[in-house]
């Protein structure tokens, strides 16, 4: 059984659509559109959190920092 599913975003990523690795493991359907988790993450917010459809836990976790103008000063 799978004790704690991450789903990684990257810096400029605010939504996401994956599969539940829960889901998947024990077979519970076959049609994949039923396993998949949409969701979105602020973009000032580096974690959220969410649930499946039948209640299984997803962390979801941004990598990395969002890229920015960066002004050179000479």
């Amino acid at each position: 059984m799978i004790e704690r599913q991450h789903v990684w975003l990257g810096p400029d990523a605010t939504s996401f659509a994956e599969p539940c690795e829960a889901c998947l493991s024990l077979r519970e359907s076959l049609a994949t559109r039923h396993v998949i988790v949409h969701g979105t993450l602020r973009p000032d917010a580096d974690v959220g959190f969410m649930t499946c459809r039948r209640g299984h836990r997803i962390v979801i976790r941004r990598v990395g920092a969002p890229a920015r103008a960066v002004a050179l000063v000479r």
